[in-house]
C-alpha cells in the first residue's frame, strides 16, 4: 500500500513528546526519551540541535529543539532517581523554522499554521526532511528541455546522516555569497568545496589568493602568479596603462600643495604626447633633436626624442589648444601613458609659466618648484625600479588582462587562480594590486563581457581588501572594487564570493548585497553581532549554535532557504585541499 503525506512526513516510532506550551516563536514539549539515565544514554532522544516535526494535521512544522532542561520542581529528586528508573521527565523548547506542505512535501518560509497544545513532536526524518528543502528550493528554477536541473552539492544536514543538501546555483551565487569563520573552522575548505562544483558543473570562476594555499589545489585550473613563478604557474604582470590614476597617486603619495599639482601636469603633457603619436592624420616632422608635430587645428608642439615635452619656448595657446583638441584622451582616469617617463617629465614641469620677454610663450626652468619635487621623484625612481614594485612597473611576466580575456573566452578552461603570495604589502601594492584587477572585472562586465557566460569571483581573506583607503590625506583611494562588484555586478553576470575571519571588517553595505552566507564557528562577538544584523533570519536562538559548530560544520541561510541550515560541508577531494594548516611542531621540532 502506498504511504500517505502523513507517514512521508511523520514516523510514529519516532516520537519525541508532546506539545505542551505554543508562544510566538516557539513551543515548549516533554520529552520522556530524553534523560540520559543510567544505561540508557545510547538511547535517550531528543537533544539540543536535533530537527523535529511537529505534527499540525494539514501541515508540519520544522522546529529545532534549542534546550532541554528538568522542571524546577523535579531537579531535587533527579540525583535520587538517576541510577534507578527516574520518574521525572525532561522538558524542551523548540524554535520554529518552517511549514512543510503535506500536500507537496515542500517547504515555505515562516509558520502558516500554528501549534496547538497537544500536537506531537516527531524526530525528523532525513530523507523526507531533505527531499522537502530540495523541493522548495528547485522550485521555479528554469531548466530547458526537461533536463535535469543543475545542483551544487554542498553536504548533509548535520546530526542526520540520510539528509543530502544541495542549492540550485542561481540560488547560491545569484546574489553574491559570504563565507565566514574563525581560523580553523573550515573557511577555506568551504571555499574550495565551491570551487570545484562550479568547475564539475562547467561554471566559470577567478579564485583570489592572497595567501598561495590553494596554488596546486584546484586541478584543472590555471594559475597566475605575480613577482615569482613556481613550475606549473604563468608569472604575470599587471600593466600600470590600466592602473587608475587615483591608484597611481595613493602609490606614489606626492604632497597635494606642490608636488600634486606638478605630477598632474606631467600627466597631462604625457597623455598628450600619446594622442599626438597615435594621431593618424599628423606625420611628424624631425627637426634637430625634437619631433614637430602641426596640425591646423591647433598649430605646433614639439616634442623631445625621448618623448617628453620640453615646454619652455613653446607657445602657451597653441599647447592648450592641442590639449582641448585631445580633450578625451586628456580626461582618461586611466594611466595610459608611459609612467617610466613620468619622473622626466615632472623635471621638464618644473618652469617659469610663462616668458618675461615673450609673455605668449612658457618660461625657462625655476629652481624652486624643482627642489620641492625633488623628494617626489627620488621616492618614484625609487619605487619604479623596486622588485616588489615588479609587478605594476615591470616587463617581466605575460600582461594578466590579456590572459584574463583568453581564459573567458576559452570554453575549456573553467578556474583561473590568481596568487597574490608574493607581492609585497609594502606601498599597499598588494591591496591596490587586487583592487585594481577588481576594477578591471567590473569594466569588464559593465561592457556586458558575461551576459552569456557569467563569472564568479572567489575573493579569500576578503577583510584585507574591503572597507578602508589606502594612500595619504592629499591621495587616498577607497578598495571598494569588491563593493561595487557586490552592488552592481549581479546584473551584468558577474557575481563573487567573500570569505573572511573577520565579517565586522567587511561594510555593511556590502554585507547587506550578500545573499547565500556560510557561517562556520565564530567565536567573537563582534563577528556574531555583525552576521546578526546582517541577516534577518539568524535570530538569538540560531546564533548560539555558531561559537559551537564543529570544524567543517557551518549554518548556511539566505533568502531562498526556508531556515537556516547547519551543514556539515563534505570536505573536498584530497587533491584540492588547501594547505591551510599550521605548523607541524611534532616532526620539525623531534629533528632538532
Amino acid at each position: 500500500m502506498a504511504k500517505d503525506d502523513r507517514s512521508a512526513l511523520i514516523d510514529g516510532e519516532k516520537r519525541l513528546g508532546t506539545v505542551t506550551k505554543v508562544s510566538a516563536s516557539g513551543i515548549e514539549l516533554n520529552l520522556p526519551q530524553a534523560l540520559a539515565a543510567a544505561g540508557r544514554r545510547g538511547i535517550a532522544r531528543g537533544t539540543v540541535g536535533d530537527f523535529v516535526f511537529i505534527d499540525c494535521d494539514q501541515a508540519v512544522i520544522l522546529g529545532r529543539i534549542v534546550e532541554v532542561q528538568i522542571p524546577d520542581r523535579n531537579r531535587p529528586a533527579l540525583e535520587r532517581q538517576i541510577e534507578r528508573e527516574p520518574s521525572v521527565e525532561p522538558v524542551g523548547r523548540v524554535q520554529l523554522l518552517a511549514t512543510i506542505r503535506k500536500t507537496t512535501q515542500t517547504v515555505v518560509r515562516g509558520v502558516l499554521v500554528s501549534p496547538r497544545v497537544g500536537d506531537g513532536v516527531f524526530e525528523a526524518n532525513g530523507p523526507a526532511l531533505s527531499s522537502s528543502i530540495q523541493a522548495a528550493l528547485f522550485g521555479g528554477v528554469d531548466v530547458q528541455d526537461g533536463a535535469q536541473p543543475i545542483a551544487v552539492s554542498l553536504g548533509r544536514i548535520s546530526g542526520i546522516d540520510d539528509a543530502e543538501i544541495a542549492l540550485p546555483p542561481e540560488k547560491l551565487f545569484g546574489r553574491h555569497c559570504g563565507i565566514f569563520g574563525a581560523t580553523g573552522g573550515g573557511k577555506s575548505w568551504t571555499l574550495a568545496k565551491l570551487v570545484s562544483e562550479v568547475a564539475r558543473l562547467g561554471g566559470k570562476a577567478i579564485v583570489f589568493d592572497p595567501t598561495g594555499e590553494f596554488s596546486g589545489k584546484l586541478p584543472g585550473a590555471v594559475e597566475y602568479v605575480f613577482t615569482r613563478a613556481e613550475v606549473g604557474q604563468t608569472l604575470v604582470r599587471f600593466p600600470s596603462e590600466r592602473m587608475t590614476e587615483l591608484s597611481l597617486f595613493a602609490l606614489l603619495r606626492p604632497t597635494g600643495q606642490s608636488q600634486g599639482p606638478t605630477m598632474r601636469e606631467a600627466i597631462r603633457s604625457l597623455r598628450l604626447v600619446r594622442a599626438l603619436r597615435n594621431d593618424a592624420a599628423i606625420v611628424p616632422e624631425q627637426i634637430g633633436q625634437r619631433q614637430r608635430f602641426f596640425k591646423e587645428a591647433f598649430g605646433t608642439v614639439l616634442v623631445e626624442q625621448d618623448f617628453t615635452v620640453q615646454k619652455t619656448g613653446q607657445s602657451i595657446s597653441e599647447y592648450n589648444r592641442a590639449t582641448a583638441h585631445y580633450s578625451t584622451a586628456m580626461a582618461s582616469e586611466l594611466c595610459d601613458f608611459d609612467v617610466a617617463l613620468l619622473t622626466d617629465q615632472i623635471v621638464n614641469e618644473c618652469i617659469f609659466p610663462s616668458d618675461n620677454r615673450n609673455p605668449g610663450f612658457f618660461g625657462g626652468k625655476a629652481e624652486a618648484p624643482l627642489n620641492y619635487c625633488n623628494t617626489l621623484i627620488v621616492r618614484m625612481r625609487g619605487m619604479l625600479a623596486s622588485s616588489e614594485l615588479r609587478c605594476l612597473f615591470g616587463s617581466e611576466g605575460e600582461d594578466i588582462c590579456t590572459l584574463l580575456d583568453g581564459f573567458l573566452k576559452d570554453p575549456q578552461q573553467r578556474i583561473c587562480l590568481i596568487s597574490f603570495k608574493n607581492v609585497s604589502f609594502n606601498h599597499n601594492a598588494r591591496e591596490l594590486l587586487l583592487n585594481t584587477i577588481g576594477e578591471y572585472l567590473l569594466g569588464l562586465a559593465r561592457a556586458d563581457r558575461f551576459r552569456a557566460q557569467p563569472v564568479i569571483c572567489f575573493l579569500d581573506e576578503a577583510h584585507q581588501f574591503m572597507g578602508r583607503s589606502v594612500g595619504d590625506e592629499f591621495n587616498s583611494v577607497s578598495l571598494d572594487a569588491f563593493g561595487l562588484i557586490a552592488k552592481e555586478g549581479r546584473k551584468y553576470g558577474l557575481t563573487t564570493v567573500l570569505a573572511t575571519q573577520r565579517p565586522r571588517d567587511v561594510p555593511q553595505d556590502v554585507l547587506s548585497q550578500l545573499g547565500t552566507l556560510f557561517v562556520h564557528r565564530l567565536t567573537n562577538e563582534r563577528d556574531r553581532e555583525t552576521i546578526e544584523r546582517a541577516c534577518g533570519d539568524l535570530d538569538r536562538s540560531a546564533a548560539a549554535f555558531i561559537p559551537s559548530l564543529s570544524q567543517g560544520e557551518a549554518i548556511v541561510l539566505g533568502p531562498d532557504l526556508p531556515a537556516p541550515l547547519p551543514i556539515q560541508i563534505t570536505a573536498p577531494d584530497k587533491t584540492a585541499q588547501p594547505t591551510s594548516r599550521g605548523p607541524d611542531y611534532q616532526r620539525a621540532w623531534r629533528q632538532l
